[in-house]
C-alpha cells in the first residue's frame, strides 16, 4: 500500500442503498491487493444496539444511546489504528451517520457535534457516501427479518434528503458543524439504477482515481 499508515474506510448512506453488499465487496477486492482488512461497523456494541436501543421511545434517547456507541466505537478504534496491525480498517457507517440520522429526527449539526464531540475521535481517510430513491430502496429492506424500528418508508425518505444534504455539505467544507470530516476524501455513488457488480465498480473505479492504495 502506498501509505503506510492505516486507513480508515467508511461506507457511509441511506439504509437500503447497499452498503452491506459493498462492504463484502471491498473486503475482497482489497484482500485481494494483499491488503490486511478489518471490517467493523457502526452501531458498533450489540447490548446498546440490541437491547437498549429497542427500549427507548424518543429521539433524544436514541441519540444519546448512539452516541454513547459512537464513543466506545472511537475509543476502541484508536487503539487499532495506532497499533498499525491492519492496511484498511473498513466499516459500514462512521460518525457522519449521526449527523444524517440525528437531522432526521429534528436535532441540529450542533447540537449532534455537541453530543458526540467528534473532535475527540478518529476520523476517516476516505468515505463513501450511499445513496438511493427512498422508494427504490425501501424496496430493497423492506423484508428483512432483522430490520431495526428506524426502517419504514416515511424515515427513509427524510434519510434520503438528510444523507444527499451531509455529502453536499461535507463537499462544500463550509459548515464548521463537520469540520471533523473535512480531511477525508468524499466519494458518492446514487445506486438507485446500479445492480451489485455496479455499484462495486464505481466504488472501485473512485478508490482507484485517489492512487492511495
Amino acid at each position: 500500500m502506498k501509505n503506510k499508515k492505516t486507513l480508515w474506510v467508511a461506507i457511509s448512506g441511506l439504509d437500503g442503498s447497499g452498503k452491506t453488499t459493498l462492504v463484502d465487496s471491498l473486503k475482497t477486492w482489497f484482500e485481494e491487493k494483499g491488503l490486511k482488512v478489518k471490517r467493523d461497523r457502526l452501531p458498533h456494541d450489540r447490548y446498546i444496539v440490541s437491547d437498549l436501543l429497542d427500549k427507548s421511545t424518543d429521539s433524544y434517547t436514541d441519540r444519546l444511546l448512539f452516541a454513547v456507541d459512537n464513543r466506545i466505537f472511537g475509543t476502541e478504534l484508536k487503539e487499532v489504528l495506532k497499533s498499525g496491525e491492519f492496511d484498511i480498517v473498513l466499516t459500514q457507517r462512521c460518525f457522519l451517520d449521526s449527523f444524517v440520522h440525528g437531522a432526521v429526527q429534528g436535532f441540529s449539526y450542533s447540537w449532534i457535534e455537541d453530543l458526540n464531540r467528534t473532535t475527540e475521535l478518529p476520523q476517516a481517510d476516505v468515505i463513501i457516501h450511499m445513496v438511493a430513491e427512498a422508494k427504490t430502496a425501501y424496496s430493497r429492506i423492506s423484508n428483512d427479518p432483522d430490520a431495526d424500528k428506524f426502517e419504514y418508508p416515511a424515515y427513509i425518505r427524510k434519510q434520503e434528503v438528510e444523507t444527499r444534504r451531509a455529502y453536499a455539505e461535507c463537499i462544500a467544507g463550509n459548515n464548521t458543524d463537520l469540520a471533523p470530516f473535512n480531511n477525508a476524501k468524499h466519494l458518492y455513488i446514487d445506486s438507485t439504477k446500479l445492480n451489485q457488480k455496479e455499484v462495486f465498480q464505481a466504488a472501485k473505479d473512485q478508490l482507484e482515481s485517489l492512487n492511495i492504495f
